[in-house]
């Protein structure tokens, strides 16, 4: 699934290569991918300039003006693509070929399940509600008082989108790791300077990421047709059965919130282990 650096990689490359330019065309190949209807997307982005691109967590708002304004918000999910191909030949995945004055820009999306939905004005309160500030944007002591009296594991705190949003599952192994944590400790068990830590760390890594156009694992694809860079650097999400590439520890796996989680039992033990060797 696209997490923010893929998702910031799609926004970057539309306000470098689109914005500012008319949409002149859409050629739906499957309108289930469009809320309400293939007809309302069609009014709000066609004929009009995109003139803004806003990124919220995984979510992409596209505002369109002359006339206007109008919105339209993308969420890629699990295997949505944006991209541009020169003398590209769309797939049976394509679903939405859009005209940017003669510049086609294509949505293919295996599973279907990603959405281009026409919004207002009001889109973070009334479509983003449920969902927490930015991971890249929020502050340590908004963040710290969501998640400290937390008693699942922190892992799980991580990719719940309603404390902060953007965080997914491979990014989550990856500052955890680079934080020195285990990923079934909890919050409320650790004290607010290793809270702060992981909160730095995921940050890093996702700033990192985007500087490497996010990571592919099966599909994901930058605005240009590439894959993501990042996978080479991975420390431990994939790499079950491997040496660690700080310290040689096998990397393990186990499930946490339902979700595939890698770790070093060495570079990120446990609080209660990491107490008990202090006190030595």
């Amino acid at each position: 699934m696209p997490e923010l650096p893929e998702v910031e990689s799609v926004a970057r490359a539309l306000r470098r290569s689109l914005q500012d330019r008319r949409c002149t065309g859409l050629r739906v190949r499957f309108g289930g991918v469009l809320e309400p209807s293939a007809a309302a997307v069609r009014r709000a982005m066609v004929g009009r300039r995109l003139a803004a691109v806003e990124r919220h967590g995984k979510y992409l708002v596209l505002t369109f003006t002359d006339p206007g304004p109008t919105r339209v918000m993308l969420h890629l999910r699990m295997t949505g693509q944006v991209f541009v191909l020169d003398g590209y030949r769309p797939d049976e995945h394509v679903h939405l070929t859009l005209d940017f004055d003669g510049q086609p820009v294509h949505y293919r999306d295996i599973r279907k399940f990603g959405r281009w939905t026409v919004v207002g004005p009001h889109w973070r309160d009334r479509e983003l509600g449920h969902v927490g500030p930015d991971m890249l944007a929020v502050r340590f002591p908004q963040w710290y008082a969501r998640v400290a009296e937390r008693r699942a594991p922190l892992k799980a705190v991580l990719l719940d989108q309603g404390v902060a949003a953007g965080l997914g599952n491979i990014y989550a192994d990856e500052a955890l790791f680079k934080a020195g944590v285990h990923p079934l400790d909890r919050p409320a068990d650790l004290p607010a300077a290793t809270l702060r830590r992981v909160l730095r760390d995921a940050r890093s890594v996702l700033e990192l990421a985007i500087r490497c156009g996010g990571t592919t694992i099966l599909n994901f694809t930058d605005f240009a047709g590439r894959p993501g860079n990042f996978r080479r650097r991975l420390r431990v999400y994939g790499r079950a059965g491997e040496p660690c590439r700080r310290c040689g520890t096998v990397i393990e796996r186990i499930v946490v919130a339902g979700r595939s989680t890698h770790f070093c039992p060495r570079c990120q033990p446990s609080a209660a282990i990491a107490t008990d060797l202090r006190s030595r």
